[in-house]
């Protein structure tokens, strides 16, 4: 093969590359905002359940098949954080419409650890409540809503006005 046709065939190589990651990159910015609405659901989501076993637990009699519900909710919603924050989704991408710290794709491992945990926290809440010991829950709810929530939110949340 002569040397024209070795460039000719690497620059067709690099074309179909270039073709192809544009059409990735269009194919994927494309569900951006989809994805963005549904974190925001699925936040406000963890916020309604929060504000549920918050309200059972003062109370007074605190009911722990709701809070075992709520927190089992949590805990699977935890999972599924990581897929709900892709890379061009942060505050800095959708200027004024999200508070998604750059921090996320900057230190992912750490992030990646942050929803674990408020899974992991979620899960201890249901045991909790699975013992129907409402000491145990309140210490329970604590956990999960300082280093669980406020674990995350601490370090990769900024407040949207």
């Amino acid at each position: 093969m002569s040397g024209r046709n070795r460039l000719l065939i690497l620059g067709l190589v690099i074309v179909v590359m270039i073709v192809g990651v544009i059409f990735i990159q269009t194919s994927y910015g494309s569900d951006l905002p989809e994805i963005v609405e549904q974190r925001q659901e699925a936040m406000k989501g963890l916020g309604g359940h929060m504000k549920a076993i918050g309200e059972s637990l003062e109370s007074g009699s605190p009911d722990a098949a709701l809070v075992e519900e709520h927190a089992t909710a949590i805990a699977n919603t935890a999972d599924a954080i990581p897929t709900l924050f892709p890379e061009g989704t942060s505050l800095e991408d959708i200027d004024g419409k999200v508070g998604a710290k750059p921090e996320i794709w900057q230190d992912w491992a750490g992030f990646e650890a942050a929803a674990t945990n408020l899974g992991t926290l979620g899960d201890a809440l249901v045991a909790a409540a699975q013992t129907g010991d409402a000491a145990a829950m309140q210490a329970a709810f604590k956990t999960l809503g300082e280093q669980g929530c406020g674990g995350c939110h601490s370090k990769f949340r900024q407040k949207v006005n």
